[in-house]
């Protein structure tokens, strides 16, 4: 039987997953920048308005898995899986900061 994941571990991965989705949204066009806008810092913020995966409004790209890990109990390291044919990758950084999670850095890879 497959060990359960600790409470920490899913946190992780739901925060992740649902930042990230949002973020990679806004990345592949299919949403504004302002819909994700209260969970980036300015600086992620303003970086996020300067990119665009190449091939994002493709049907087909999508999200296709999230890796996440909780680096503290207000930190959390994740990986995105994107992409249909090409398949790239997003990773961040969230930190709690007062009583919401925010994207403190953000790297297409």
């Amino acid at each position: 039987m497959p060990a359960t994941p600790d409470p920490a571990q899913r946190t992780a991965v739901l925060l992740a997953s649902v930042i990230g989705r949002q973020v990679f949204d806004v990345l592949a066009g299919r949403s504004g920048a302002r819909s994700v806008r209260e969970h980036l810092t300015a600086t992620v913020f303003g970086n996020l308005l300067g990119l665009r995966l190449r091939g994002a409004h493709h049907p087909e790209y999508r999200l296709r898995s999230v890796h996440a890990c909780a680096i503290s109990d207000s930190a959390v390291e994740a990986c995105l899986v994107v992409g249909a044919h090409r398949v790239r990758a997003l990773a961040l950084r969230l930190e709690r900061r007062a009583e919401r999670w925010v994207c403190t850095r953000l790297s297409p890879i």
